[in-house]
């Protein structure tokens, strides 16, 4: 091996590794934005399950308290749709905790897929991975916007027929 062959090989070995390097930061760099985006929405999820909670048992406890002192049936029943509002809402985040698990799942199965398999068949199914991925992400999300639209509806049902009730 002659000294300019040898000179080219460590060149590219050296160029080599800082690609190698370049890839390791960029990997690293998306694993914490993910996480990052993960723990966001898991905040997120826990928010909307704590207030629409909050909201319903709120409001339980006071139609149980109206109905022993018999307040107007108009005001309870649109208490109990305004219950029943963030009842929907809980139930929301709670699929959308669900759904956020499944998405995470199936993000686990497209990592474990693109490792073991390297055919063009195994593509496919990687990319099917991917999309129910996404499908569930965006359904996760969308469930948990719901749910803070649940809770701002259902306050403004129960605002509406406390200030009704008082006129």
């Amino acid at each position: 091996m002659s000294d300019d062959s040898l000179e080219q090989w460590k060149v590219e070995m050296e160029r080599y590794k800082c690609e190698l390097e370049t890839l390791k930061v960029d990997t690293q760099c998306s694993l914490v934005l993910y996480q990052q985006v993960n723990m966001q929405g898991q905040a997120a999820m826990k928010a909307a399950l704590l207030i629409n909670g909050g909201a319903s048992v709120a409001m339980l406890a006071f139609i149980g308290a109206a109905i022993t002192n018999s307040v107007d049936s108009v005001l309870l029943s649109k208490l109990c749709c305004s219950m029943a509002v963030f009842a929907t809402g809980v139930l929301s985040a709670a699929l959308a905790s669900g759904a956020a698990y499944l998405a995470g799942f199936l993000n686990a199965c497209c990592v474990d897929s693109s490792r073991d398999k390297a055919d063009s068949s195994d593509e496919k199914t990687f990319s099917w991975w991917k999309v129910w991925w996404h499908v569930l992400n965006g359904l996760a999300i969308a469930l948990v916007v719901f749910s803070y639209l649940a809770f701002f509806y259902g306050s403004g049902n129960a605002y509406c027929a406390f200030t009704t009730s008082l006129s």
